[in-house]
């Protein structure tokens, strides 16, 4: 009886510090870098860099680059929102879905077509996005518009960025 009982404390333990690894916070957006990337200032005065999950915006020197940052702004520039955290890219960011109004905006960036939807080696887990982008598409939304727009995946490979 002891053991199962030191088992389930450590087991809830566990759960305890796996969640505040990846604790959701508010801040607020200081600055849009891109697309897809923004600044917040937390609560307690802390910058931090977020990259937008499950989303790929046109890198700034592309296509719709711009527009795409721009849309992004007119969003969440100077707003409060919720950063749903879910860890930390290969550069240190952190990743997360940016809510503001209990709207999902990373959604929103897709579904207006200003970003697609995030594929690695060419496989978005996110059926959801895939679906918006599809929906954009369809309806010539945003980047949709151009004939042949480029992934920034394939921007960045073709320009060595």
């Amino acid at each position: 009886m002891y053991f199962i009982k030191q088992f389930f404390i450590s087991l809830i333990l566990l759960f305890s510090l796996i969640t505040l690894a990846h604790a959701d916070f508010k801040g607020k957006v200081v600055k849009v870098i891109d697309g897809d990337t923004i600044e917040v200032l937390t609560q307690k005065k802390q910058k931090i860099r977020i990259r937008l999950l499950d989303i790929d915006a046109p890198e700034s020197r592309q296509a719709y680059g711009n527009v795409s940052k721009k849309y992004l702004a007119s969003l969440i520039a100077g707003d409060t929102v919720l950063v749903k955290d879910k860890g930390k890219d290969v550069y240190q960011r952190t990743l997360g879905t940016i809510i503001k109004n209990s709207v999902d905006i990373n959604a929103k960036m897709v579904e207006n077509g200003y970003a697609w939807a995030y594929r690695y080696k060419g496989v978005a887990k996110n059926k959801k996005m895939v679906t918006l982008e599809d929906n954009a598409k369809s309806n010539k939304k945003g980047l949709w518009k151009d004939k042949n727009p480029i992934a920034p995946w394939d921007f960045r490979h073709n320009n060595k960025y």
